[in-house]
């Protein structure tokens, strides 16, 4: 099979389960109010696939290649990203809270601040690091895909948040950027 319909089918496969996963979780927070066990984990696979998508589009069938010359430029964006989806999910400091199941108030502070998915932010910094470090054009595919798996699933975690929080989530929204942008501040 050549390489790039290897990467086709699997992309593919991502889709789907992307659509199904979002769909899932959907329906799970507008009946439940919260994800149930079998929810979350339906939310963790779904980016434990798009990461399979992604380590297939940068680094090819064969496994990791070596690096390029820019991986240089790959390694500390891999780093930082890393750091602030460690950092993000800390704040959580409950693992029920970080996989949907527990929604005990609002985090605005610190890295929440600044903005509203700063895990989002982070692991797109971390596959960016891998894409920037083993250069394949491919690559890019991969981080695109996360870029739309991080919008959709924040617009519909969004649209749950407004559901439980109500105004003052939608104050906060008014803040905070979704993702990247100079917070708002006064508002």
């Amino acid at each position: 099979m050549s390489e790039h319909l290897a990467l086709l089918i699997a992309g593919l496969f991502f889709v789907v389960f992307a659509v199904f996963s979002l769909w899932y979780l959907q329906k799970e927070y507008q009946q439940r109010g919260k994800l149930s066990w079998r929810g979350s984990a339906v939310h963790v696979t779904m980016f434990a696939v798009n990461g399979m998508f992604v380590a297939l589009s940068a680094w090819g069938p064969n496994g990791v290649p070596p690096m390029t010359g820019l991986a240089w430029l790959g390694v500390p964006l891999m780093v930082v990203g890393a750091g602030i989806v460690v950092y993000a999910m800390d704040m959580f400091r409950k693992f029920s809270r970080w996989l949907g199941n527990d929604t005990p108030g609002l985090a605005t502070s610190g890295l929440y601040s600044l903005s509203r998915n700063p895990q989002f932010v982070g692991y797109g910094l971390l596959i960016l690091g891998v894409v920037v470090a083993w250069g394949r054009a491919t690559g890019w595919i991969g981080l695109l895909s996360y870029f739309a798996l991080a919008y959709f699933t924040a617009r519909v975690e969004e649209e749950h948040l407004t559901r439980v929080y109500g105004q003052s989530y939608r104050d906060y929204c008014s803040r905070a950027p979704r993702f990247i942008g100079l917070p708002q501040k006064g508002k």
